[in-house]
């Protein structure tokens, strides 16, 4: 039986919020660790560089977000 998504009961999309909610704390989290880390060994602040924090972010996220997906069970 499936509810209204606003009564917040038995809603496919409630088990999605964690992680949605998780993984862009993750993303920010990530870029910022990423980035000090690649001032710290002296690489210059490039396009490409910005590319690589990115891409290393997101994978993160993408890393936390299956992750809490699959504690949630969906």
């Amino acid at each position: 039986m499936h509810l209204s998504a606003r009564t917040g009961k038995d809603s496919p999309y409630n088990a999605r919020m964690p992680g949605i909610v998780l993984s862009t704390i993750a993303f920010f989290v990530a870029g910022f660790f990423i980035k000090r880390y690649l001032d710290v060994i002296g690489i210059p602040k490039t396009m490409v560089r910005g590319m690589v924090v990115f891409v290393l972010a997101l994978a993160v996220a993408y890393g936390v977000a299956f992750v809490v997906d699959w504690i949630a069970g969906s």
